[in-house]
């Protein structure tokens, strides 16, 4: 087919059979480039035709590859000969505009075109309003761009109106007109005829009306209140109505309440009970009156009170339902004539007392929160600082912590509450860091290996990301001395499950291909002798030890070889590539092309990497594994290593400065995404701070997960002064991604992390991760991660602020007495090592600079002679003393002082500088001899250095 060489869609898509249009485009295209997205499913394919084809054609064949290969888009970019262009092509180039979302919709239905060598001169029907739009969106820019892309040509559009634009504009709007006329007529007969099936008498022979469907929660609840002994329970709250006291009309008994998820249709004397989140007013038109909407909620439900007063009433009404207050009202559900939405017309109103949740665990026995997250924590949490301290206050906590994401901004607000309280409960502060470990090596164990010994390079394919769930397809491996191969081991295994789909189009290995395979029992012994006790190299080494280390528990076989990551030693050895991919490396090198993702090519592809990099390493001076660790540590750079979750917590105030540098530094000095805190450097500013191991983002989570030596495992548990376990929910997205098989892997990976604790003598505390307050409020959250584009948004998490006896039942499968030393004991005994410090200083500090009081008054006072004489007359000088009290007690002296310099400095450079009110008040100004000096020909107009 002439194709050089370059693959064809056929080498690519061979489990793809191409029908009709198809076939064509398959037997004539080659491919240029392809992109695969394996995160987002997107596929970007490059080709080139030597024909002319419809974009219809190039879409229908995206959205069968689509589908076959189960990826979410597939965008297909063509490519022609240049002289295949031509006049009648222009409307798919049209076509290809509109689907990249320039203005054209509508445009260029009725379009004339005129090519002239590279020039194109587009007309079309709309006055010069529309040009200008499409002149706005740049639309002859795209089209031209899309014109370069597919015929390699740059041609100059144009896009104009036609002669007789305003003309057919005009029959174009009347045409919209008479259609908009004719569609609204049809929507009132629909209407109606919809009216005239739906209605249902009310009782008593009311008039009737239309009872539309409404979605009354986006939870699951009961449709009935409960009432039980003077407490009631409707929607998500509960209420005490022991106590009614009489707002607005009669008493009346609660009997017949109902959620507000029940207020489905209209009805009389219906009572409902909640709390009010708004009251708003509005003067009617003739402004006799005021009409009131006041917002009710049970946090499942709500729905709107309306009334209609006189305006000297407003008042009143206003003031007697207060936000935040809670209320039983009765009266008549209508329908509002104006959205349609059903609304409540009070006629009776009691206020009630709603009760909040309790922490009803004996004083002296309360648990600590020490990992919480307020509204600060951007786009991730919603919780209100102040109210987190007033819950733990009401709570009987001792003590809560506030761990924001990577800043400290809801400091003052927990500090000023806490002082409101009285010291009621005592705020830990803290963060939730970005941690990266700079101190990381890239071989572990065999320190006195040099590069001139055997290596083994190997890789695995697997069923999936799982050491612990998932199983080992493949094994491949080649033996090594600098850059010679000496032998090679390959073996398929069979799994003893069927391979996902996913991962046979990432592999290419089947269930057919391995059905006849032996089981990891018998290859694995066979790969142990192949590799004996030498080290082992792979690319992101973690992910295949830890698949080899599983497997080999589960045979009953030893795995103690040491290991090598190519990928922290490519950061070192290659610190300007792009990434650290194997297909990029291999590129870099100039190594070729290899059948990616299946273990044998893989490991010798590795291979020669491997030995590229050794000998770069030699060249330096580095000839072994001992020195290479060091110096990788030596040259980390923060801003390219992975980053994990860490709890900090100040001790005192100490902590509280090492922690306002870590936190100045992780954004001046090692942002890239998040503000980064770097090992080494927490390390330097240690004193004073508690560390704790954070959620499964966390170094220690993360290495439990991925298998890690357990030594290794040890290691990170030591740096930590806590460790922190949380509930299952909190974890449970990693059964739905695989990682781990189901909840009593969470379980036992929170028993081990117990253990490491007890063996380690770290304290190990039970935390929520809180992200708001009550568990109803997961659904604000669900709306902020749906913005954000999260998959999972709509996911369970539980992710609220709990109390002693709900965290308690989180950890009874460690039995009574280690779920009260995780949940009680330990965060309490943390939380009594943490002074109370105050994050503000109390008072002002303003910057100082010595004689800066003398100088001023003398200046002053000086001027003021020369002014008005020596002495001074009493009216000046009392003027004059109490502007200066004023400027000098408030700290603002200093401010003569700049102001004098920067205009000598200013005046010596040529210019000319006026200060108006620069040292505070205008007149101790003007005695300073700071006022009008301005440049010449100008008036000094502001306040300030102008």
């Amino acid at each position: 087919m002439g194709n050089s060489g370059k693959k064809t869609l056929y080498d690519w898509f061979s489990r793809f059979e191409p029908t009709g249009s198809q076939c064509d485009i398959f037997d004539t295209a080659v491919v240029n480039s392809l992109k695969l997205d394996r995160d987002k499913l997107i596929m970007e394919i490059r080709i080139s035709l030597p024909e002319l084809h419809p974009k219809s054609e190039i879409y229908d064949l995206e959205d069968a590859l689509c589908k076959t290969y189960k990826l979410s888009c597939v965008r297909i970019l063509t490519s022609y000969p240049p002289d295949k262009f031509c006049n009648g092509y222009m409307p798919e180039i049209i076509a290809e505009a509109e689907r990249v979302g320039t203005v054209i919709n509508g445009f260029f239905g009725d379009m004339q075109c005129e090519v002239s060598g590279h020039g194109i001169k587009i007309t079309i029907p709309f006055s010069d309003g529309g040009i200008g739009l499409l002149d706005t969106a740049h639309t002859a820019e795209v089209i031209g761009n899309i014109l370069r892309s597919e015929f390699g040509e740059v041609y100059k559009v144009t896009i104009e109106k036609s002669v007789d634009a305003e003309e057919r504009e005009a029959q174009f709007a009347k045409r919209q007109y008479s259609e908009l006329v004719s569609r609204q007529a049809e929507i009132a007969r629909v209407v109606e005829r919809r009216r005239e099936e739906s209605t249902v008498p009310e009782e008593g022979g009311a008039e009737s009306e239309v009872s539309l469907t409404r979605v009354s929660s986006l939870f699951d609840g009961s449709d009935t209140a409960v009432i039980d002994e003077g407490i009631v329970t409707s929607g998500k709250m509960r209420f005490d109505i022991t106590s009614c006291e009489i707002i607005f009309g009669r008493e009346f008994q609660p009997d017949e309440i109902i959620p507000l998820r029940s207020v489905t249709s209209t009805g009389r004397g219906v009572v409902l009970i909640g709390e009010i989140f708004e009251v708003t007013t509005k003067e009617t038109r003739r402004g006799d009156r005021v009409n009131v909407t006041i917002g009710l909620t049970d946090s499942d439900s709500s729905i709107y009170l309306k009334t209609t007063v006189d305006t000297d009433s407003a008042a009143e009404v206003t003031e007697a339902f207060s936000v935040g207050k809670s209320y039983m009202v009765r009266g008549n559900v209508k329908r509002d004539s104006f959205d349609g939405e059903l609304f409540m017309q009070y006629t009776d109103v009691m206020s009630v007392r709603r009760l909040l949740r309790e922490d009803l665990a004996p004083e002296g026995d309360k648990r600590v929160e020490l990992h919480l997250h307020t509204c600060m924590s951007a786009m991730d949490a919603i919780t209100k600082a102040d109210e987190v301290v007033k819950t733990a206050a009401r709570w009987g906590h001792d003590a809560v912590a506030i761990t924001d994401h990577g800043n400290l901004q809801s400091f003052p607000v927990a500090m000023l509450t806490a002082e409101k309280l009285g010291g009621k409960v005592k705020v830990i502060y803290g963060l939730e860091a970005y941690f990266v470990d700079d101190t990381q090596r890239a071989a572990y164990k065999g320190e006195n290996i040099t590069f001139d010994d055997e290596f083994v390079v190997f890789d695995i394919e697997t069923t999936g990301l799982s050491a612990v769930n998932c199983r080992i397809t493949e094994i491949g491996a080649v033996l090594v001395k600098n850059g010679d191969v000496l032998d090679r081991f390959s073996a398929f295994v069979n799994p003893g499950v069927p391979i996902p789909e996913n991962i046979v189009r990432l592999t290419g290995i089947t269930d057919d291909m391995v059905a006849d395979a032996p089981p990891i029992s018998e290859v694995l012994p066979r790969f142990f002798d192949f590799c004996q006790n030498r080290m082992l190299v792979a690319h992101n080494a973690a992910f295949d030890t830890g698949f080899i280390r599983h497997a080999a528990e589960e045979c009953g076989l030893p795995f103690e070889n040491p290991f090598l990551d190519t990928v922290a030693m490519s950061r070192y050895v290659n610190p300007t590539a792009k990434n650290h991919k194997l297909d990029t490396l291999a590129e870099l090198y100039g190594l070729g092309d290899f059948n990616h993702h299946r273990a044998v090519a893989d490991a010798e592809m590795l291979a020669l990497i491997f030995e590229r990099m050794a000998t770069r390493l030699k060249e330096e001076g580095i000839p072994d594994i001992s020195r290479m660790n060091y110096a990788i540590s030596e040259k980390a750079d923060p801003l390219k290593l992975r980053t994990y979750h860490q709890v900090i917590l100040v001790k005192n105030a100490v902590g509280l400065k090492n922690l306002y540098k870590l936190v100045s530094e992780s954004y001046l000095k090692y942002y890239r995404r998040n503000p980064r805190i770097p090992k080494s450097r927490l390390s330097e500013l240690r004193e004073g701070l508690i560390i704790g191991s954070a959620c499964e983002a966390g170094e220690l989570f993360r290495a439990i997960l991925d298998g890690r030596p357990e030594d290794e495992i040890r290691e990170i548990a030591s740096f930590y002064d806590y460790l922190e376990i949380q509930p299952i929910s909190n974890n449970s997205f990693l059964i739905e991604e695989g990682k781990v098989s189901g909840e009593e892997e969470l379980r036992e990976i929170n028993r081990k992390i117990v253990e490491l604790g007890r063996e380690l003598d770290r304290p190990v505390v039970a935390t929520s991760d809180a992200h708001y307050l009550d568990p109803e409020d997961e659904i604000y959250r669900r709306i902020l991660l749906t913005g954000m584009k999260f998959k999972d948004a709509d996911r369970e998490t539980k992710l609220y602020y709990r109390t002693t006896d709900e965290m308690l039942r989180e950890f009874e499968y460690l039995g009574e007495k280690t779920a009260h030393e995780v949940v009680v004991e330990a965060p309490k005994r943390i939380a009594s090592e943490i002074e109370v410090v105050r994050p503000i200083p109390e008072g002002n500090y303003p910057p100082h600079i010595d004689g800066a009081e003398e100088e001023l008054t003398e200046k002053c006072h000086s001027l003021a002679r020369e002014m008005y004489g020596d002495p001074l007359p009493e009216e000046v000088s009392s003027r004059l003393e109490r502007e200066l009290e004023s400027i000098i007690n408030n700290g603002f002296a200093i401010m003569y002082i700049i102001a004098r310099k920067l205009v000598e400095n200013s005046e010596e450079k040529g210019y000319q500088v006026g200060s108006r009110g620069s040292v505070g008040s205008s007149f101790a100004a003007t005695m300073a001899g700071m006022e009008g000096r301005t440049p010449a020909g100008t008036r000094s107009t502001g306040t300030g250095l102008a």
